[in-house]
């Protein structure tokens, strides 16, 4: 009940100036580093593990928190945007070679993580006329997942319930549509071990074996912002991933699973402080130095 009536409460921000909600978001999320000790401390040793530099580390794990805000802040005012201003909310000069992916007919798997804007990205495929699909797990409380289910349906995404995936995920790709998936979600039971900025974890190889078992194209991607204060998202993606197979069904996951992370390791480099990791990922173990100087969401 208490989520729902935040949600209520936040959806104020739709009829603000833009600015003034995100400055709202700001005071949210400065309240919610300053009181959510646990949820901080986490974040700070993922971007630690990221970044290799404690004083680093603490300034993007900051801003993650107001980032997340953010992007909070745009989804409950996805409502008033019109479909003809998504497409120019985006920026990517490659959408060709997406089509190019959708032409060979068997689907598109596009593998995200907590970063950016993902909901917008789903919205703009829909847009472009290619059938998007989530799998949703759902709120506790019934009104908050109306809410959220209602702003995706609205966005033009295809909502399937958690507890009908497996057969709705395969009939998405015999009509080759699009399918969305969050991947970074360790997991104990049912994923396959990879290499994660440089330690091991358990992350989920459903993306991989849907896209083994089915011939979907496997496409990694985020939508980042490249201003604080703007609602434009430059898309990172990397269109190059094709699984390996080995005759090992175990092996083959594994590998195209590692295929993702990789290039997700690139785009968290570049803008770790969009990376919304409140939870741990890995083995407590000690950090090692990023090769590559992060670019951060500038405040202006």
């Amino acid at each position: 009940m208490a989520l729902y009536l935040l949600f209520r409460l936040a959806g104020v921000v739709r009829y603000m100036p833009l600015r003034l909600a995100y400055i709202c978001g700001n005071v949210v999320a400065t309240a919610a580093w300053l009181l959510l000790t646990g949820k901080r401390g986490v974040a700070i040793d993922n971007m630690t593990r990221v970044l290799g530099d404690s004083k680093a580390a603490r300034r993007a794990a900051r801003y993650s928190f107001l980032n997340f805000a953010r992007y909070n802040v745009d989804f409950l005012r996805a409502p008033l945007i019109r479909p003809e201003e998504i497409l120019s909310k985006v920026h990517f000069d490659r959408w060709h070679d997406v089509d190019a992916a959708f032409a060979e007919g068997k689907g598109v798997i596009f593998v995200s993580m907590h970063v950016g804007n993902w909901d917008l990205g789903g919205a703009v495929q829909a847009a472009r006329g290619f059938p998007l699909n989530v799998v949703a797990d759902p709120f506790f409380n019934e009104r908050t997942n109306a809410i959220v289910v209602n702003t995706r349906q609205w966005r033009g995404m295809k909502v399937i319930p958690v507890e009908r995936a497996a057969a709705g995920i395969v009939r998405a790709m015999r009509r080759n549509e699009g399918l969305a998936l969050l991947i970074d979600t360790p997991v104990e039971d049912g994923g396959v071990e990879v290499t994660f900025f440089g330690e091991r974890t358990m992350l989920p190889a459903g993306p991989a074996r849907i896209a083994l078992r089915t011939g979907a194209r496997v496409i990694p991607v985020v939508m980042v912002r490249p201003r604080a204060t703007s609602d434009q998202l430059i898309c990172l993606a990397d269109l190059d991933v094709r699984p390996v197979r080995t005759g090992d069904d175990h092996r083959d996951a594994q590998l195209l699973t590692q295929q993702i992370v990789t290039a997700h390791e690139r785009f968290i480099r570049a803008y770790p402080d969009q990376w919304y990791i409140f939870r741990p990922m890995w083995p407590t173990v000690a950090p090692r130095r990023a090769a590559v100087e992060p670019a951060f969401a500038r405040e202006q």
